[in-house]
């Protein structure tokens, strides 16, 4: 077979050189192996779009468990503050504790600020407070609300102001409505703009990162591949901290829900890397990053069980189940929420958001009505998140060069047309408390103001034309919600969409109410907020394709505990729709879109897999290492600017065989413990070609066996090395391999056959493999309409490019 061999300086012993062998053929992605240049490999395999963005993430060997931060000298690590004995001793016993709660209160701080920020900014565009500009209407109102709580000993709270404060706040001056027909319309739409602006100003020149839900990549990460560090760090968090009320505020069809865990989990990866960075593996700091992700959730929706089972079913779902990280979620989680109370961002100390009372079991007859809703849950996942996939596709191609701008329209456009609604006018979440609540029958009761909406005022003697105005109007905003979350989500704003899918599904089940008694049961036969509540629970559910989750998530949202049997038939409805039609959840479908690589189940259509083996899917053009070898030698194939980006691995063959067809693998090791190792020893230039590193054996074996009298010492390098790595043989099946990788959680096998060695396969090689295999054989996971996208961008064109030159 051919070899190919390359000097390294001009003092090199006859037998320095790097070699770079052939052993048959093969395909294979050499960003995680010691393999050929990426030229070469990528023509192996096809372009296909589910692989683009491959070479972003790092494969993370999860069962050689290495540490996140490679340092063979942690002696001199200890912090200052660990100066005494106790101390020291203190830490070692309690440092998992005082890490789960430093990202626990630093989650729930930055929630409570969220949270106050964003009711600020939306409230300051309807009106402002008489006594101090800077508040909101929840802070403005308090001492009425607390004095109403001390008057009311047992007082039935909703999460925002009840009509009754709110009124009696505007009629005491403390709190100022904008009144006229112009201007509140133009300081509406110009606060609007003015918020996205800035938004979508600080995502795309100070933190790129920082855009979207970060939910995809968070499960990438948390399954084995690591993202680029910038994704988690602490100028990240800042901007998506800050840009994201203001995107909210702006009135797009997006929800803080998704981006809180991206925060979240920011958290964890910047805290945990700063406390535990001497002993930190990446399995531990995954458990950490699943915790942080759930605490998102838990003090985003206000519930921490519901944001305990998020990071497990969701986050978690493609990596290995462990006790502890539902141990570690659940502390996370509790101190998080206790954190958002003791802040009390509503002013009235509760963290329930939408805090009804449903005095009104349901009833069999109903259970029809309640199929509905599934079915419309289930249609709502299914075309949504497929024309929302066309749309970033379409963005990608015609948008990519114009992000502010798009966000820019897409804020007049929202704003426009949301401000002659009540049900899109209001934020989001004030308007699902109007869905969600009851219809108190006695009016003369104080308790009935809390929610004297027009929708409890309509009966079967309204007149047909009022009855039609406030269901068009319902409709109206299902319809005008859902095209505006197909086409904000996924701008450059940080942007999720459970809170957007969840007021569709309200207003629908809203208006599904107001048919249902007005044809079928009148007025008083069923509880119309719950139709609502189970609307919103059918398209969360239909949106994320989580069950568990948005059960115990409502619940804790609501308390309506009697509506558990209604609850589970919707969310069973729903997935029953989505796996009979191939629907996944928004985050796993942007695993493929985004071309990131993730572990899969294997599906029935990918039969293929059991035709092909490890010979077709291996990296046969390999750059391995002696099992002795000068520093010279191994210093220019580590600084080799030709193989340095792409090369991340070497397998070790057996001193005498450099020179054979027929070469034995004795192990395998990671460029970056390469690296770090040579550092630590400080060697000189000059020295580099007498010194000789040992991979398997001692250092006084290996100069022992040495007959180069000009040696001078010797380096064991053995314990960086996997010298057990795991074998198949060529004719493994890749369906076998495909498990394997899924698992086991390794990052690289090595081909052998009788003991010689013949290639290597990665985890990226085998999920390109699967991927462009599917596409050929079965077909690409998503086709986009090219003649559609043309007439639409030659009407948005013109728009933009004016837009542009403002």
């Amino acid at each position: 077979m051919a070899q190919k061999y390359a000097p390294i300086s001009d003092d090199d012993n006859s037998n320095d050189f790097i070699q770079r062998r052939s052993i048959g053929s093969g395909v294979a992605d050499n960003n995680d192996s010691g393999s050929e240049s990426s030229n070469t490999l990528h023509n192996r395999f096809p372009n296909v779009a589910e692989t683009q963005n491959f070479d972003q993430f790092n494969t993370i060997d999860r069962m050689s468990d290495n540490t996140v931060t490679t340092n063979f000298d942690i002696t001199n690590n200890d912090r200052k503050f660990l100066t005494g004995r106790y101390k020291k001793l203190l830490w070692e016993k309690g440092k998992m504790f005082i890490t789960l709660t430093c990202i626990a209160i630093t989650i729930g701080c930055i929630a409570g600020f969220i949270q106050i920020f964003t009711e600020t900014l939306v409230n300051w565009k309807t009106g402002h407070c008489s006594r101090n500009f800077l508040l909101n209407k929840s802070f403005c109102c308090s001492e009425i609300t607390s004095g109403n709580m001390r008057n009311e000993l047992s007082s039935k709270r909703n999460y925002i102001l009840s009509k009754r404060e709110e009124y009696e706040c505007i009629d005491q001056g403390l709190w100022v409505e904008r009144t006229g027909l112009i201007s509140p319309f133009i300081i509406f739409i110009g606060l609007s703009v003015t918020f996205a602006t800035m938004s979508t100003l600080m995502v795309t020149y100070l933190a790129p990162m920082a855009t979207g839900s970060g939910i995809t990549e968070i499960k990438v990460w948390v399954s084995g591949f690591e993202y680029r560090s910038d994704f988690l760090n602490g100028v990240t968090l800042i901007v998506k901290s800050i840009a994201l009320p203001l995107a909210i505020s702006a009135g797009l069809s997006i929800g803080k829900e998704g981006p809180s865990v991206h925060y979240a989990t920011c958290c964890g990866y910047i805290i945990t890397r700063w406390l535990l960075k001497d002993s930190l593996t990446y399995s531990t700091q995954f458990e950490y990053l699943t915790a942080a992700s759930g605490a998102g959730v838990a003090v985003a929706f206000g519930a921490p069980i519901g944001g305990v089972l998020f990071g497990i079913e969701e986050i978690a779902a493609a990596a290995e189940f462990n006790t502890s990280t539902l141990w570690k979620s659940y502390y996370v989680a509790l101190v998080g929420v206790t954190t958002l109370k003791i802040i009390n961002p509503f002013r009235n100390g509760q963290i329930i958001q939408f805090n009804v009372t449903y005095d009104k079991d349901w009833r069999i007859n109903e259970i029809p009505v309640f199929i509905i809703l599934g079915i419309f849950g289930g249609l709502y996942g299914k075309f949504v998140s497929s024309w929302n996939i066309s749309y970033v596709n379409f963005r990608r191609k015609y948008l990519s060069r114009w992000p502010m701008q798009e966000v820019i329209i897409l804020a007049l456009l929202t704003s426009f047309i949301s401000y002659f609604n009540e049900f899109l006018k209001l934020d989001m979440t004030e308007s699902m408390g109007i869905l969600f609540h009851e219809c108190l029958e006695n009016s003369d009761n104080e308790n009935s103001s809390v929610f004297g909406h027009r929708l409890c005022q309509l009966d079967e003697n309204t007149h047909v034309m009022s009855f039609l105005q406030v269901l068009l109007s319902l409709l109206a905003a299902t319809l005008i919600r859902s095209l505006l979350v197909i086409i904000s989500y996924g701008a450059k704003v940080p942007a999720g969409i459970f809170v957007p899918s969840m007021a569709v599904g309200a207003t629908f089940g809203r208006a599904l109410s107001l048919i249902v008694e007005r044809f079928f049961t009148g007025t008083g036969a069923i509880t119309p907020g719950t139709y609502a509540f189970l609307g919103a629970t059918a398209t969360l559910c239909g949106i994320t394709n989580l069950t568990l989750t948005v059960v115990v998530i409502m619940f804790e949202l609501t308390g309506a505990f009697i509506y558990i049997i209604p609850t589970m038939i919707v969310v069973a409805i729903v997935r029953i729709i989505l796996s009979n039609t191939g629907v996944a959840g928004i985050a796993d479908q942007m695993v493929f879109v985004n071309g990131f690589p993730l572990y899969e189940k294997l599906w029935e259509e990918e039969e293929f897999m059991d035709d092909y083996t490890a010979e077709d899917v291996m990296s046969s053009q390999l750059i391995t290492l002696k099992e002795t070898t000068y520093v010279s030698e191994l210093e220019a194939i580590l600084y080799d600017s030709n193989d340095k980006k792409n090369v991340k691995g070497f397998p070790i063959i057996k001193d005498g065989d450099e020179l054979e067809a027929d070469q034995r693998c004795v192990g395998y090791v990671l460029r970056k413990h390469l690296t770090a190792k040579l550092l630590a020893q400080d060697i000189s230039s000059a020295n580099a070609h007498k010194i000789l590193i040992s991979f398997t054996a001692s250092s006084e074996e290996s100069l022992h066996n040495s007959s180069n009298t000009q040696i001078t010492h010797n380096i064991c390098f053995k314990d960086i090395v996997n010298t057990s790595p795991i074998t198949v043989k060529p004719t493994v099946p890749t369906s076998l391999l495909f498990t394997m990788f899924k698992q086991m959680g390794c990052k690289t096998i090595i081909v052998e056959k009788d003991g010689i060695l013949q290639g290597l396969v990665t985890g990226k090689d085998i999920l390109k493999f699967e991927r462009t295999k599917a596409c050929e054989v079965i077909a690409p996971k998503y086709t986009y309409n090219e003649k559609l996208n043309q007439i639409f961008w030659s009407m948005l064109e013109p728009i933009i490019k004016r837009v542009s030159k403002i």
